[in-house]
């Protein structure tokens, strides 16, 4: 009989898209693993009917920003295993296992802050859905870019509200660039072609397309790397610099955004778009994404360990 897993990710708050993505991706790796799971929003852990399903189950997963400890404790109290996402040491979590896949999670700081919890740290538990993991593995020689197509996406909601502005900037530089972008808006900019909704397929074969992405530091990143396309990375929240530490060899970040006037987010911009023009960055940021994401798994190892 199959072990039963259900996974609860922040989907419908405005900051899912990466919860989800990343959910999907671990789904997956469950039902490789023999386990049946369903992904639900995080907010139907306040069903009572939740209560039940959850004592019937094998794993409980909470991948989110705004849950209180109320509702992992909760969890804690009726699955016999649980897995909480964790990026920031958030929250005095309850008996479980936390996971932090940034290649950079230290481990002396979780066995500080968490001394009695099973730790899945590091890039040996990376997350990435089926689109993306089948470009990463496909080989390829190394052909340098002409900056054209150009693709910012900063996270499903833009909490900064800087697409615009970044368009509008890039055209002033070159109105020839062929902008792309990912935004709840399609109707942004004129000149520039929006897109929203995108499968994880559809996604991959649009990064693919471009000579360079601009983007946050959030799993999208993760997703550009796989696809080994080059990369302008702003840190636009504090819950995305271990990402942005994690893979700084390999992208060219800007650290901070929330905390710099435009004036000087246009100098870095336009300082690293002119960078990636040489074909020798490019090929150094794409060999190293490679090399990072390239890490051995160890899902199926811990899964078995845990449930079998």
């Amino acid at each position: 009989m199959h072990k039963k897993a259900f996974i609860f990710a922040d989907i419908q708050t405005g900051v899912g898209l990466g919860h989800f993505s990343r959910c999907t991706a671990l789904l997956h790796i469950l039902e490789q693993n023999n386990i049946q799971a369903t992904l639900l929003d995080s907010s139907l852990l306040l069903s009572s009917y939740m209560d039940i399903e959850l004592k019937k189950c094998n794993l409980a997963v909470i991948d989110s920003y705004v849950l209180e400890l109320e509702s992992y404790q909760k969890v804690a109290n009726l699955a016999p295993h649980c897995i909480f996402f964790d990026d920031t040491l958030r929250l005095p979590y309850p008996k479980g296992i936390l996971l932090n896949n940034s290649p950079s999670a230290s481990k002396a700081i979780y066995q500080k802050h968490y001394p009695n919890h099973t730790l899945f740290l590091g890039s040996n538990y990376r997350l990435l859905q089926k689109p993306f993991l089948e470009q990463l593995k496909t080989k390829q020689k190394f052909t340098p870019k002409t900056i054209s197509k150009i693709l910012i996406t900063l996270g499903g909601e833009d909490i900064l509200n800087l697409t615009k502005w970044i368009i509008t900037l890039l055209l002033m530089q070159n109105p020839n660039y062929q902008i792309h972008y990912i935004h709840k808006d399609t109707n942004l900019h004129s000149n520039a072609k929006g897109y929203y909704g995108l499968s994880p397929k559809q996604m991959a074969n649009l990064f693919t397309q471009m000579d360079l992405c601009i983007c946050a530091c959030g799993q999208t990143l993760i997703e550009i790397l796989s696809c080994k396309i080059p990369c302008i990375a702003l840190e636009i929240a504090p819950n995305q610099h271990e990402n942005l530490k994690s893979y700084q060899e390999a992208i060219l970040a800007i650290k901070e955004v929330w905390n710099i006037d435009k004036n000087t987010l246009q100098s870095y911009l336009l300082q690293h778009l002119n960078n990636i023009k040489n074909p020798n960055t490019q090929n150094q940021l794409i060999q190293k994404g490679i090399e990072i994401l390239n890490q051995p798994l160890k899902w199926e190892e811990s899964l078995q360990k845990l449930l079998f």
